[in-house]
């Protein structure tokens, strides 16, 4: 009796030898099953990672906060700062700008380190090289007063141009005078320029709340003329001791604009202010063009400056040398 294995040999061999598809059936298929199976093995998890927990993603503001807690500790702890250096030295940008601070010695920030400004600047550079608008900002501003050297628009604006909304107040202040002013090869471009101002009000800046104030008084950048705006404005950055914004204050008192009533005591005691800050667009206002100065404002400001011990001419109202020498005393 043959049994049915033997039956299935003998019809299994007829059909590899007699069916060429048969025969191709039989070397795909397995190969198939394999490819598959290794798929599925390697689809599914394994038992251990049922339970499994992925890494978060950074959270870059508490990243940030964490670097400035290490920076504030490093300002007083050797042990500190070196593992923010460590941190720096690693390529972080946020950790190469908080080093850079306490090296900043217009800052001050450190009790540990020798204050270098070359040094604050290789790491600010490295920082805003990997697109870091704090570092930038610092860098804008510090070629900009000349803490490094001299002043540089050119650099300085480079940097600044750069600045979006993360940038500090008194970087994106100077981004926004390089395009109101063309300064270090920067286009002229007042409505770039009055973005920037309010970008950089909105920051704390009280110049660029200033300057935000002069376009509104004159419509310009987008603007619409808005005196009531300008004045608000003004106001704002003179009661924060701006001396653009005093100066235009007090301007407005002179001449009474801005809906203004002429109040020529106002305009002298605003103009002080700015004097005492050194102002020079004051300075020279008040010693080329004392013609466009009130009567009135004249005789305020030579009693104020009396009241100081720096003038002694007469009180009369009068830009006569003495006044206009106490004017360069007081703003030289």
């Amino acid at each position: 009796m043959i049994s049915a294995h033997s039956s299935w040999l003998a019809a299994h061999g007829k059909l590899w030898y007699d069916d060429k598809r048969y025969r191709l059936a039989w070397v795909i298929w397995p190969q198939a099953f394999a490819v598959g199976l290794a798929l599925w093995l390697w689809v599914m998890p394994s038992p251990s990672s049922k339970h499994a927990i992925w890494a978060k993603p950074v959270d870059v503001a508490e990243r940030n906060n964490q670097l400035q807690v290490l920076r504030d500790s490093a300002a007083t702890s050797q042990p500190e700062m070196t593992k923010l250096e460590r941190e720096a030295k690693g390529g972080d940008p946020v950790a190469q700008f908080f080093y850079a601070t306490l090296l900043d010695p217009d800052l001050k920030l450190s009790k540990i380190v020798t204050p270098d400004m070359a040094k604050a600047v290789d790491w600010y550079e490295r920082s805003a090289a990997q697109g870091n608008e704090w570092a930038a900002s610092n860098l804008a501003t510090t070629y900009e007063s000349g803490s490094f050297g001299r002043v540089d628009f050119m650099r300085a604006c480079g940097y600044a141009r750069r600045l979006g909304k993360n940038g500090f107040g008194g970087g994106t202040r100077i981004k926004g005078d390089c395009y109101a002013r063309g300064l270090g090869g920067t286009t002229a471009d007042l409505v770039k320029a009055a973005d920037a101002y309010d970008v950089a009000m909105n920051k704390g800046s009280s110049r660029a709340t200033a300057a935000l104030g002069y376009f509104y008084e004159n419509g310009l950048g987008n603007r619409t003329k808005d005196p009531a705006a300008a004045l608000r404005l003004y106001r704002a950055a003179a009661d924060k001791g701006d001396s653009l914004g005093l100066h235009n204050l007090g301007s407005a008192y002179n001449a009474g604009l801005l809906g203004l009533q002429r109040d020529g005591s106002e305009a002298a005691r605003l103009i002080l202010r700015s004097l005492d800050t050194h102002y020079d667009v004051s300075v020279r206002s008040l010693l080329t063009h004392p013609e466009l100065w009130t009567p009135e404002f004249w005789q305020s400001l030579q009693r104020r400056m009396a009241e100081r011990g720096v003038y002694s001419g007469p009180i009369d109202g009068r830009a006569n040398s003495g006044t206009l020498d106490a004017v360069r005393r007081i703003g030289g």
